[in-house]
């Protein structure tokens, strides 16, 4: 009696990314049905015949002609391939032909980053809030996603469980990496940016300086008020102005008031990621009487 020992041994390679920490193997994944490789998977056909010795082993691929097996077999396209495969041995006994069927795959996740909540991008930075949530995605057509990684600032790389929220503000870089189930991995994404959750400063200042009678301010009806915000990161979206308790109004020039008696200056600030300011307030009282004068007249 023959027996016949038949062995699809499949030979994967190290590859190294000059992007990450350390080199990310490549590997073979069975996702329960079928296994999924790398294009550098190599794959070869070995048989034992312990009685007239083997003569040799036949393989097609993919259909193609039947041919002598000489060396490992590989792939250069990605897809589903198939395998056909038999030996003979010297006296012509053939072995049944097995089909083996595997996916290749050569291509890298595809990857996405998204904001939940307040977000400003401004030339290659992006701005956020301590509150607002980073969302990492990715998706494999062939082999499907392993996992992602993150690092942020100086720290390690680690695995991507769950949105990431930076709480302490100023400047920040964050990168990220996505591998698939066989090893193949994505370049990696790096973005710069800074957390700001500070609302503006806001500065009401008079062109004249008031004057102070009795702890009272009195101005001018000349007298002309400019408003200012200053923002450290993300920067000034809007100012708003309420004279006497009205209802807010951007402000966009210098301007001037007129009227007669006591008024209450107000103004706030929004930054671009929404931030808002308390408002900052100046009472004043505005005098349009002139002195009055008059003449008396005396004799020695």
């Amino acid at each position: 009696m023959k027996k016949w020992f038949f062995y699809l041994l499949l030979f994967c390679f190290l590859v190294s990314s000059a992007h990450l920490i350390c080199a990310q193997e490549k590997r073979i994944y069975n996702d329960g049905i079928i296994d999924y490789v790398p294009l550098t998977a190599s794959f070869v056909l070995s048989a034992e015949d312990f009685e007239s010795t083997l003569k040799n082993i036949q393989y097609s691929v993919d259909g193609s002609p039947v041919s002598i097996y000489k060396r490992p077999i590989s792939f250069t396209t990605e897809g589903r391939h198939f395998i056909a495969y038999r030996a003979i041995d010297l006296t012509d006994n053939i072995s049944n032909e097995i089909i083996y069927s595997v996916v290749v795959d050569g291509t890298p996740p595809e990857g996405l980053a998204s904001i939940e909540g307040a977000v400003y991008m401004k030339d290659e930075y992006i701005y956020i809030t301590k509150v607002s949530t980073v969302i990492l995605w990715a998706e494999d057509s062939l082999s499907g996603v392993d996992q992602i990684f993150v690092k942020l600032d100086d720290m390690e790389y680690i695995t991507y469980t769950e949105p990431v929220v930076v709480t302490e503000e100023g400047f920040h870089t964050a990168e990220t990496y996505a591998v698939d189930n066989v090893g193949n991995v994505t370049p990696v994404f790096k973005v710069q940016g800074y957390v700001d959750s500070t609302p503006p400063e806001v500065n009401i200042a008079p062109k004249e300086d008031f004057i102070v009678v009795g702890n009272k301010n009195y101005a001018n009806k000349n007298n002309e008020y400019t408003i200012t915000a200053d923002d450290a990161f993300a920067g000034t979206q809007m100012i708003l102005v309420s004279l006497d308790g009205s209802e807010y109004v951007s402000y966009t020039s210098p301007f001037k008031i007129q009227i007669k008696g006591a008024h209450t200056l107000k103004a706030k600030a929004i930054d671009n990621l929404g931030n808002e300011s308390f408002p900052v307030e100046v009472s004043f009282f505005v005098d349009v009487v002139p002195p009055k004068t008059k003449l008396g007249a005396s004799v020695d």
